[in-house]
């Protein structure tokens, strides 16, 4: 046998040896299988029909939309694109389907011109990257427009082609943007959806998200779609919910502009806006300063101001005061106390003037603003006991419960009593802006508080079928109605009076009644130097007020004690006015009028001097006999004039007189003295006198020379 024969036998003989067990292991594999069915304790009968339908597709839904009451859209859906190159389909390029390396130039130039991105980065990107399947371009080449997209499409580049992708719109830019948020992109397991991340996007995402569908075919071998397949897996996509707020985005646009300006003059640190409809809680606009456009999102602050600080609120305080014990029939407009100082143990409390307008009415305490009235009030006729028992009924106590997210609670400490006599004036406790609206509504209504809500309802997208509405809602009743009517004509010289705070706040076509507040701020336990949160709560008109507005401006610069109204002011007026006749609410005829309050002088001329003081007294005045007269000779007021209940009267009975103690008198009865004795006054400053340049009991005759010195109220 030669070598060529003994070769090949050797090769047949190691074939049979090698490939024989090969081959008998094969068989006996399929004959297991075969019978058994299972490898690995899997069946593989119902693995292989997996297999077999492992082709998915996924069908889009849509993120619920935002909109106000009307049907405005505040936050929406547009369609919006990310760039892709291919480079190579299947680990090749192909002719006219793909980006060849030597179009790169080219398709760059024309690139650059759409997309922000230097045509010298994009060829670098291209070069860079020529032996990857396909590519993309950051975040240049993401959020493309339909005109972006359309324009890089003419250009006709082979392999470039688009991603859609959702994105969220908010058409009104700064628009409420504290309360609607915003969504963005999240890449979940490669699918890009929209995700709220902070207000109403955020607290109600759950309602708003889409739920995808999903689509499951039966494939061939190669890969491609059975047709004439019946059995289809498909999981219907469900589009998210629509929601509608309780904001009017004609109120909503005004408050906000006006909110810029202010916040653009003053600086302050924070700043909050809100109006609500007392009768149904619902907010009808709320602005807060900083703020941002959610399509841009430069946030410098991510807490809603309204709801998420909560700070010691000053004066705005004293109305709830006042209603306790208005309600417990313990408040006497007229009673006269002294004003100026209050003593609680070994702590003296002085009105913001330091020395007080004297001896005068509640009612004009209430006007003033008076420190020392609400003490008397809360201390001395409500009793701090039962003072807390009208804090707690006006739900300072605990949380709003209005629908947006990181509300904080109120912050107090009632064990030492002290603290309870402070809160009835404004310091010592910290609350929220919303609570304090809260609170107001029940003054603004029948003693009902109604809690607020900016949900009006949700919609079911598809059907336009409701599938929630936000009812109005009681919390508390912690007066009567009765109570609450007297508490606002208590609260209408404020504001009417020209002795009142507020008087700034006053509108032409509605009558407004409300409260000033200034609060000193605190930190680490003392009080800040010369930095004030200032703030107002007012609502018309006053018979049956519509609607209610509170704002709070914190650390304005250039700021001082009396610098709240002139800041505010304005922006109350534009804003309220135009939102009362927004709500179709008739002019009130007797907005400018003199309040309720007002009675006519009668002529005191003639008569005795002790007669004449105890008849303005049971007229309710203030009388300031002068001289030693025995009879009056002239008065100020004189005979006819209107005069409210507290004002000062001026009796003359002499040429000469005793200079009476003036600090804390207006500007207008200094000038009332001045006339009646022909002064040259001189006069430095504004509000109510500080100094005097005449003491206490000196005499003085007609013609002398009287220098005084005035401040303006803090609160």
């Amino acid at each position: 046998m030669n070598s060529l024969q003994q070769s090949k036998k050797r090769v047949a003989w190691v074939a049979i040896v090698c490939f024989t067990p090969l081959f008998l292991f094969f068989v006996g594999w399929f004959f297991y299988l075969s019978v058994f069915q299972t490898y690995k304790g899997e069946n593989m009968l119902a693995f292989a029909e997996e297999e077999r339908w492992k082709a998915v597709s996924t069908l889009k839904a849509e993120r619920g939309e935002i909109y106000d009451r009307f049907g405005q859209p505040i936050a929406i859906n547009i369609p919006s694109y990310r760039i892709v190159a291919v480079l190579k389909l299947g680990g090749e390029r192909v002719e006219d389907k793909t980006l060849m390396p030597e179009e790169f130039a080219e398709a760059a130039k024309q690139l650059a011109t759409v997309i922000p991105m230097a045509e010298a980065d994009i060829l670098k990107r291209l070069e860079q990257n020529k032996d990857r399947g396909q590519i993309e371009f950051g975040v240049p080449g993401r959020d493309l427009t339909v005109d972006q997209k359309e324009e890089i499409e003419a250009f006709e580049i082979p392999g470039v082609t688009f991603v859609e992708e959702p994105k969220r719109y908010y058409p009104n830019k700064v628009f409420a943007s504290s309360v609607v948020g915003y969504a963005q992109k999240i890449d979940q397991n490669g699918r890009i959806e929209l995700v709220g991340e902070l207000g109403i996007e955020k607290s109600l995402n759950d309602v708003l998200s889409e739920s995808y569908g999903l689509y499951r075919f039966e494939k061939d071998l190669a890969g491609r779609q059975i047709v004439s397949s019946d059995e289809q897996l498909k999981i219907d996509p469900e589009d998210g919910a629509d929601v509608q707020l309780t904001l009017d985005h004609r109120i909503q646009q005004l408050l906000d502009t006006k909110m810029e300006e202010l916040y653009q003059e003053y600086k302050p640190k924070n700043a909050t806006a809100i109006i609500m409809d007392p009768k149904t809680g619902e907010i009808i606009a709320l602005s807060d300063r900083p703020s941002f456009d959610p399509n841009t999102r430069e946030i410098s602050s991510y807490s809603n101001f309204s709801v998420s600080s909560r700070f010691e609120p000053g004066s705005t305080m004293k109305i709830f005061t006042l209603a306790a014990a208005i309600n417990e029939g313990v408040y006497n407009p007229n009673e006269l106390y002294k004003s100026g100082s209050y003593k609680y143990g070994k702590t003296v409390f002085n009105d913001y003037n330091i020395t007080g307008w004297g001896t005068i009415p509640m009612v004009e305490g209430v006007w003033h603003s008076s420190n020392v009235a609400f003490s008397i009030l809360a201390n001395e006729r409500l009793g701090l006991s039962r003072y807390e028992d009208y804090f707690n009924a006006f739900k300072f106590d605990q949380r709003t419960g209005i629908d947006l997210p990181g509300e904080v609670n109120s912050q107090f400490d009632f064990e030492s009593p002290l603290n309870v006599l402070i809160t009835a004036w404004g310091q010592s406790t910290a609350v929220t802006p919303m609570q304090i609206l809260q609170a107001t509504s029940a003054i603004a209504t029948d003693g009902t508080m109604k809690q607020p809500h900016v949900i009006k309802k949700v919609v079911n997208r598809e059907t336009g079928e409701t599938i929630r509405t936000t009812n109005p809602k009681i919390v508390g009743q912690p007066i009567t109605a009765e109570a609450a009517k007297q508490t606002r004509e208590a609260l209408d010289g404020v504001v009417n009076s020209d002795v009142g705070t507020g008087q700034l706040y006053a509108l032409e076509n509605y009558r407004v009644v409300g409260k000033t507040g200034t609060a000193q701020i605190a930190e680490n336990g003392k009080y800040l130097s010369g930095q004030y949160i200032h703030s107002f709560v007012g609502m018309a008109p006053e018979d049956d007020p519509e609607l209610v507005m509170y704002i709070a401006v914190d650390r304005p610069n250039g700021d001082s004690s009396t610098t709240g109204p002139r800041i505010m002011a304005p922006l109350f007026k534009d804003v309220m006015d135009v939102a009362l006749r927004y709500r179709s609410v008739e002019p009130d005829k007797q907005a400018k009028s003199i309040d309720a309050s007002t009675k006519t002088t009668a002529s005191f001329v003639d008569q005795g001097r002790d007669d004449a003081v105890k008849e303005a007294k049971a007229a309710a005045f203030t009388p300031v006999a002068l001289g030693n007269g025995e009879t009056v000779t002239a008065q100020s007021p004189v005979e006819g004039q209107p005069y409210v209940v507290g004002e000062r009267l001026l009796l003359k009975t002499a040429e000469s007189f005793a200079m009476p103690t003036l600090k804390g008198w207006s500007l207008r009865d200094v000038k009332r003295l001045a006339t009646l004795y022909q002064l040259n006054l001189e006069i430095d400053g504004t509000g109510f006198v500080t100094s005097q340049s005449i003491g206490k009991g000196k005499p003085v005759k007609t013609g002398a020379t009287l220098k005084v010195k005035l401040a303006s109220p803090s609160n």
